[in-house]
């Protein structure tokens, strides 16, 4: 890169001496571009003077000031250098000279740091320099997360406080390990496995270390880079393989629950985003049953429900941990086995096993098992029978009659909507109501559910009405009990009605 650098030099003749030298000579400085006036950035402008006005008026900018060290006191911070008034050209010329070789270095320097700083925090694997005497001077973003030091913390720290993540002080704090020995004893590359306490636990690295050598040829540190080997396994080709082929969904993260990999059914049947996050994803789980913790697979299971593709789906999910050698989580295996099929069966069975199969309406053993689970509870029973039914069956068959039981059905979800409505059996209906109902509205909800079974005969044909009673317990009564004391009711509602 070439280093470019902006000068302005008041002197009318050091500035002739600096354009011919820039302009001839100059040419050695292939990496050197020189630009004369106006200034702007600090970092690569540079001022010629001997005017203190000039340094107040470029505080920022560094300067070499030409005249006596003493005018400049209260400017050292920021002078590069103090020229004398008047020497030869030729000492002129070699201080222009020094001066651009130093420019030059320092932007080589700060360049070299920066292309090694970039390149190390671009590699995944923990990169670390440090001297002979086991002081860390260097150390990439990977190794900062890996051990929860940043590199300003680490700086000519030792081994004992790197690797020590109690945070406890150690008298030993600067110690060679066995393998630096080895790699200052012989000056060469050494290979080596080892585990590590890191901020999430012990792992399995694979570290190669190289000595550092000096243009003297002394060796002056070592460059270590450790491979995390952890997870090595869960990422090979062979495991991806074998996870496509299988029918139900899996995904693999690591041990801070991050995308590892899935499969083609995972994919397809939750998310095929590489950036899929497994928290906030579990977060939006509906459970539906309980948690179930399996300590000798080490895996946790639970049913949960979730809206897929507009669809319900349930399914049951395994998570198990992945363990390495040394008995630490590594990762987790995550297996979905979709159980929509089985709870809609169940929800099938249920429903047939409660509900009455012309109407729609709970039998009469839900009926008993709803009061009774309530027990102790007020409620009100309206107990219905419906008139002049078996005559609508002579005249126009048991299919009208269904017809009429259907339509009943309804009519009574309507009027009462906030009630448990059955069909204890034949033309016979009964609602619970919780608590102890208000009058005035059972009232009217009779009346019209009276006009709306009324309204489904023809004038002048026959036609069915409905006799309802009404029967109150404080909690105390049996089901039976209550059901039977409501029927009692609802007869004597129906005779009344003939007499």
């Amino acid at each position: 890169m070439k280093v470019h650098i902006k000068i302005r030099i008041d002197d009318q003749a050091d500035a002739a001496i600096f354009r011919s030298y820039a302009g001839v000579a100059g040419k050695r400085h292939w990496d050197v571009r020189i630009e004369f006036g106006q200034l702007d950035k600090a970092w690569n402008s540079l001022l010629i003077t001997d005017k203190l006005e000039y340094l107040d008026k470029y505080p920022d900018i560094p300067a070499v000031y030409i005249g006596k060290a003493d005018d400049v006191e209260n400017y050292m911070s920021r002078i590069y250098d103090v020229w004398p008034r008047v020497e030869s050209e030729k000492a002129r010329r070699m201080r222009f000279e020094r001066l651009i070789g130093n420019f030059r270095n320092a932007n080589n320097s700060w360049l070299y740091r920066y292309l090694l700083s970039t390149m190390i925090d671009s590699d995944p694997d923990s990169v670390s320099f440090k001297d002979v005497d086991d002081r860390f001077v260097l150390v990439n973003n990977t190794f900062e997360h890996t051990f929860g030091k940043s590199r300003e913390e680490l700086y000519e720290r030792g081994s004992g406080f790197v690797f020590n993540l109690g945070g406890e002080e150690t008298s030993e704090e600067y110690s060679l390990s066995s393998h630096d020995m080895e790699v200052l004893t012989t000056g060469q590359h050494v290979s080596y496995e080892e585990n590590l306490n890191t901020v999430t636990g012990k792992r399995h690295y694979r570290c190669r270390k190289s000595p550092l050598i000096d243009p003297s040829g002394e060796l002056f540190g070592i460059v270590t880079i450790s491979e995390d080997l952890s997870d090595k396994g869960l990422m090979s080709p062979e495991v991806g393989d074998f996870l496509e082929q299988l029918p139900f969904p899996i995904f693999i993260c690591d041990a801070e629950l991050k995308t590892l990999k899935m499969n083609y059914s995972f994919r397809e049947q939750v998310s095929g985003s590489s950036s899929f996050d497994y928290v906030s994803w579990k977060k939006g789980l509906k459970p539906t049953g309980e948690r179930k913790v399996d300590d000798v697979s080490r895996s946790v299971s639970q049913e949960f429900f979730v809206e897929h593709l507009g669809k319900p789906k349930f399914f049951v999910m395994l998570e198990r941990a992945i363990k390495d050698t040394q008995g630490n989580t590594t990762g987790y295996l995550v297996l979905l086995r979709d159980t929509t099929i089985e709870r809609n069966l169940e929800k099938s069975v249920l429903s047939a096993a409660s509900t009455d199969g012309l109407t729609g309406l709970y039998n009469r053993k839900y009926l008993v098992d709803y009061i009774n689970l309530n027990h102790g509870k007020p409620l009100t029973l309206l107990y219905m029978d419906l008139d002049n039914f078996k005559e609508i069956n002579e005249r126009f068959s048991r299919s009208r009659g269904d017809n009429v039981l259907i339509k009943t059905a309804r009519f009574i979800e309507e009027c009462f909507p906030k009630c448990v409505a059955s069909r204890p059996g034949g033309d016979e209906f009964a609602v619970i109501l919780d608590g102890f109902a208000d009058k005035a509205a059972i009232e009217a909800g009779c009346i019209l559910l009276e006009s709306k079974i009324q309204s489904v005969f023809r004038m002048g044909g026959p036609s069915a009405t409905i006799s309802i009673s009404v029967t109150e317990s404080d909690g105390s009564m049996e089901a039976e009990a209550l059901l039977l004391e409501g029927a009692k009711s609802m007869s004597a509602v129906k005779l009344s009605k003939r007499g």
